[in-house]
C-alpha cells in the first residue's frame, strides 16, 4: 500500500509564547509519499539539499518511530516534495515530520489515531533542532493553536478560537535554522523579563480567544525572551514590522 500525506505550515511563538505558543496556517506545506517495501526500515529520497538517512531526516525520523511502533513487517521508501523553504520560519521541519508520520500511518493501515502519533512527530522534529519541542509540530499534526510544555512537548492542550485570526505572512530571502536561532538565546533572563513574559502570554491567549485582534496584537509585540535575539538575524525585520504597523496591522 503507499500513502501521501500533506503537513501543513505553523507558526510558532506569536510573540511572547515562546516555544510555548503554535499556530497551524493553511497555505503551504509538505508532502510526502510512503509506499511500503519488502525490505525493512525506512529509506528517505527528496530535493538535494535534504539529508537522506531517516535519522537526521524528520519525515524519516517520524516515520521510523511509527513503523517501529506498529510492529509491522516490511519497511517504507519516503519520497519528500518540500512546498516550505528550509529555514523560512514556518515550521517547514515539522511539516516533513507531520506529513512522514501521517503517510507511513496510512500505508500501515492506519494502526494509531492522530492524537496518538504526538511522539512520533515530536522525535521526527528532534532531527531538524536537536531537541524535542512541540510549538510548530504539534499545530501542524493537531491544526488550530496549540499549548505546549517547553519542559514536557507531549503535554498540550488545543486551545479554542472564537474566529479564525487574520494573518498576513511575509517571506524574506533569509534562511534561519532552528538550531541557528536557538543558539543565539541567552542560557538566563531576568526574573521581571520571564514574569512580565508569563503576563503577556497570558493576556494575548484570552484575546485570542475572544477575537479581540487590536488586543492580541498588542500583546504579540511584547515577547521579552526571543525576538530582541533573534531580529537582528532577519536584516529587513524592522523595517518590514514597521510598514505593518504603518499599514493598519494590530501587530
Amino acid at each position: 500500500m503507499t500513502a501521501t500525506a500533506f503537513g501543513p505550515a505553523s507558526l510558532s511563538n506569536l510573540g511572547p509564547g515562546f516555544a510555548t505558543l503554535g499556530l497551524c496556517i493553511t497555505g503551504p506545506g509538505d508532502r510526502v509519499t510512503a509506499p511500503r517495501t519488502e525490505t525493512a526500515g525506512v529509506t528517505v529520497s527528496g530535493p538535494a539539499f535534504l539529508p537522506t538517512a531517516p535519522a537526521r531526516n524528520t519525515a524519516g525520523r517520524a516515520a521510523a518511530w511509527v513503523l517501529s511502533s506498529s510492529g509491522a513487517e516490511g519497511g517504507l521508501a519516503l519520497t519528500i516534495e518540500k512546498g516550505i523553504p528550509l529555514g523560512s520560519g514556518i515550521g517547514g521541519s515539522s511539516a516533513s515530520a507531520v506529513a512522514g508520520a501521517w503517510a507511513a500511518n496510512v500505508a500501515l493501515g492506519s494502526p494509531f489515531a492522530k492524537a496518538d502519533l504526538v511522539e512520533a512527530v515530536l522525535d521526527g522534529e528532534s532531527a531538524a533542532s536537536g531537541c524535542r519541542h512541540g510549538d510548530n509540530v504539534l499545530p501542524a499534526l493537531l491544526g488550530g493553536l496549540v499549548l505546549t510544555s517547553p519542559a514536557d512537548p507531549a503535554s498540550h492542550r488545543p486551545i479554542l478560537l472564537a474566529d479564525l485570526p487574520p494573518l498576513v505572512v511575509l517571506r524574506p530571502h533569509v534562511e534561519v535554522l532552528t538550531r541557528e536561532a536557538r543558539a543565539v538565546l541567552p542560557e538566563t533572563v531576568p526574573h521581571g523579563s520571564a514574569s512580565a513574559q508569563a503576563a503577556e502570554l497570558a493576556f494575548l491567549l484570552t484575546a485570542l480567544q475572544a477575537g479581540e485582534w487590536t488586543e492580541a496584537g498588542r500583546r504579540v509585540m511584547r515577547d521579552r525572551l526571543a525576538e530582541p535575539f533573534r531580529a537582528p538575524l532577519v536584516p529587513v525585520y524592522e523595517a518590514v514590522r514597521q510598514a505593518a504597523l504603518d499599514a493598519g496591522a494590530a501587530g
